[in-house]
């Protein structure tokens, strides 16, 4: 089955680009048959002409970056203190550092610090999973449509991946994942918030199939962005790790913390599993000294990460109802992005709205076109629907 683009793939992209404006300022791989088609525009290599016959001078630039749910207000101030100041250590490693994070992160989760595997960010986690539940082949259990980077992988090194329908509310079906769980299946990949759909699995009945499930096959829940959701609201799974049961969580600091650029992840699972991924991670070396003294700060800084969810969700509320005034369907989000359907082909709203500056992600789904739009700043998403009205007339 042929890959969609990736986060990896985007990030690597800056030397790959082979068409100008005209056909998209994209590259993208064919759509996969089970998942449906995400396509980033390559921001990166427009701005500079990569492999372009155009002059960078006079490619359009992004006015509002809304492709790539990343948090527009940035890190948090004590975060961006401890990083500059944990400069002056930059020519160490981190060592007993990882230890004080893993203690704050332990303490909230009601786990022990040997449950925790630090990473640069979550998707070496991810991959890690992916190589180790694929071995030997088998079939990884999830839903359509999700994240696919750890699905893709997996793919790729033999296991075969079977994604249930969601429900009519685009959320995963767990009876129905239940229902295909046979001896092949070596893990379920459950997606919380979910992206794309921005859609949540209620705390009690996740809690629930976990009890049932993880017994006979292992659950990896990648909650990147549970922070987004209510804290009260979370499921608080870190309990049936500390139980031994066979639950993978997997966190990032990419999103609400600000911290795609800087790398910071973990996995909270029982030892056992922490240890059967490590040898196919980059080991908690890859995490520099300076993003992990800045990502204790940020941990701490509950003020900001308030701030955060605050803001984004009055972005993302502003934005929900602007469209539904357009008579638009938008899928309730617990995320910093909002899925929608849209009337016309993605390729060309894809283009059009890059050419007014606005850089958005679509999908392909059951022959039905979507935007993705990542919530920025209120002043970026007006400027999203300013340019969505002139794009959809």
């Amino acid at each position: 089955m042929a890959s969609q683009l990736t986060r990896r793939d985007w990030l690597r992209a800056s030397g790959l680009l082979t068409a100008g404006l005209s056909t998209g300022l994209r590259f993208a791989k064919a759509a996969p048959a089970t998942y449906g088609q995400s396509v980033f525009v390559d921001e990166f290599a427009a701005v500079r002409g990569t492999n372009t016959a155009t002059p960078p001078d006079t490619l359009p630039k992004l006015r509002a970056r809304l492709l790539a749910n990343e948090n527009p207000l940035g890190i948090a101030p004590s975060a961006k203190e401890a990083l500059v100041k944990a400069a002056d250590i930059g020519n160490r490693y981190a060592w007993m550092e990882f230890a004080q994070l893993k203690q704050l992160i332990a303490a909230d989760e009601g786990v022990s610090p040997k449950n925790i595997m630090m990473s640069p960010g979550s998707s070496d986690i991810l991959m890690a999973a992916a190589t180790h539940f694929a071995k030997g082949g088998g079939t990884i259990l999830t839903s359509a449509m999700t994240y696919d980077d750890l699905l893709e992988r997996a793919q790729k090194q033999g296991a075969k991946i079977v994604a249930v329908p969601m429900t009519k509310e685009y959320t995963y079906d767990l009876a129905a994942i239940k229902a295909r769980i046979t001896p092949d299946v070596k893990l379920v990949y459950i997606v919380n918030p979910n992206n794309p759909t921005g859609t949540v699995v209620p705390a009690a009945d996740l809690e629930a199939f976990c009890r049932e499930v993880a017994p006979k096959v292992p659950v990896f829940l990648d909650e990147a962005y549970i922070d987004f959701y209510e804290p009260a609201d979370r499921p608080k799974l870190g309990k049936l790790v500390a139980e031994g049961q066979n639950v993978i969580l997997a966190r990032t600091f990419s999103k609400i913390h600000g911290f795609a650029g800087l790398r910071l992840g973990y996995a909270i699972a029982k030892p056992e599993l922490l240890m059967a991924m490590k040898p196919y991670t980059n080991g908690e070396f890859a995490v520099s000294i300076t993003t992990l003294m800045a990502g204790i700060a940020s941990y701490q800084d509950k003020d900001w990460q308030n701030h955060c969810r605050a803001e984004n969700a009055k972005a993302r509320a502003f934005t929900t109802k602007a469209l539904t005034d357009m008579g638009y369907d938008v899928i309730p989000s617990a995320a910093n992005f909002i899925l929608f359907p849209i009337r016309m082909k993605t390729k060309a709203f894809e283009n059009q709205m890059f050419a007014n500056g606005i850089g958005i992600q679509t999908r392909d789904f059951s022959g039905q076109p979507y935007c993705r739009v990542s919530v920025g700043t209120m002043d970026e998403m007006a400027m999203f629907m300013d340019g969505f009205k002139k794009v959809v007339g």
